[in-house]
C-alpha cells in the first residue's frame, strides 16, 4: 500500500526533461543490488540492476530503473502507458545517486520533497585492507572492511581492474570493488559483467538538487524519519480516509535507509 502511494507521487510529481541530450560512450559495470526494504521484514529481500558508469575521471552510480525511466520520458516513441509500465520499475530498489570526480563523491537524494546533495572528500571511508588473496569468480580479489553511515561494511577488491571505484560510496580502494555487503546483510553489492555503453550523462537534473552540508541533510533525515506515512502525505495535500493501519506508523519504523547514521 505504501509502496503504491509513494509510486503515485513519483508519476504525478516527475516531468519530463525538455530537449534531447547527447549520448556519450562510457564503461560500464553493472551490479545487482540486494536490499531488506523495511527494517521489521528481514527475512523479505528484494534485488534490482545498479549501473557505475565510468566517464574519464568522473563516475556515476545509479538504480538502473531510475536512468531507464529518466531515458524514456526524452523518447519520443515511448507511450504514455509504456512510461507508465517503466515509472512502476522505478518504484523499486534505491532512489539516491552517487556521483564521483577526482577529489570527492557527492551523494544526490530526495528527502520529503528536499532534493539535496552533499559532497564529501572521497578518501573519507577509511579501510583495513586484508592482505590474504582469494579467487572471487573470476577475479583474484582481496578483503577489505570499514565502518560508514551506521554501518559495518566488508567489500572484495580486485587488482586486475586497476580503477578506483565501485558501487556506492567504495571508490578509494586499490582495485574495482566486485562485491560488497553489509554486517546485517541488509545491503549486498555484487558485480554481474561489464561493456562498453552509450549513456546521456546529464540525464539527471542536478540543477534541481539543492547542495547543503551532511549535517543538514542528517537533520532532514531524523524529522522526516519521525513523521509518519499519514503527515508526509498531508503536507502534499492529500488525505486518505480510513486509509491502512500503516499509514500511521512512523518512517523510521519501517524504512531501512542505507545511511542511517542520523
Amino acid at each position: 500500500m505504501i509502496k503504491n502511494l509513494v509510486l503515485a507521487l513519483l508519476i504525478t510529481t516527475t516531468t519530463a526533461l525538455a530537449q534531447e541530450q547527447k549520448k556519450i560512450q562510457v564503461t560500464r559495470y553493472n551490479y545487482t543490488l540486494t536490499t531488506v526494504a523495511e527494517i521489521h521484514k528481514s527475512d523479505q529481500t528484494s534485488t534490482v540492476e545498479a549501473i557505475l558508469d565510468i566517464n574519464g575521471d568522473q563516475s556515476r552510480f545509479m538504480n538502473y530503473n531510475r536512468y531507464h525511466l529518466m531515458e524514456s520520458k526524452i523518447n519520443p516513441n515511448n507511450s504514455k502507458e509504456k512510461k507508465l509500465e517503466i515509472a512502476h520499475n522505478f518504484g523499486k530498489g534505491f532512489n539516491w545517486i552517487v556521483y564521483t570526480d577526482n577529489a570527492k563523491t557527492y551523494f544526490y537524494s530526495t528527502i520529503g520533497d528536499l532534493k539535496n546533495f552533499y559532497s564529501e572528500d572521497k578518501n573519507t571511508i577509511k579501510w583495513t585492507i586484508l592482505p590474504e588473496v582469494k579467487q572471487w569468480n573470476d577475479y583474484k580479489v582481496q578483503e577489505a572492511t570499514t565502518t560508514y553511515g551506521g554501518r559495518e561494511w566488508t567489500v572484495l577488491f580486485t587488482q586486475e581492474i586497476p580503477l578506483q571505484s565501485g558501487p556506492y560510496k567504495f571508490v578509494n580502494l586499490p582495485g574495482l570493488v566486485v562485491k560488497a555487503w553489509d554486517s546485517e546483510n541488509h545491503y549486498t553489492f555484487e558485480l554481474l559483467h561489464s561493456q562498453k555503453a552509450e549513456t546521456i550523462w546529464d540525464i539527471v537534473e542536478l540543477e534541481k538538487y539543492e547542495q547543503i552540508s551532511k549535517d543538514q541533510v542528517n537533520k532532514a533525515r531524523h524529522i522526516d524519519a519521525n513523521k509518519t506515512y499519514e503527515q508526509s502525505l498531508s503536507e502534499k495535500g492529500i488525505t486518505i480516509q480510513n486509509g491502512p493501519p500503516e499509514l500511521k506508523a512512523k518512517k523510521k519504523t519501517v524504512q531501512n535507509p542505507i545511511e542511517r547514521d542520523f
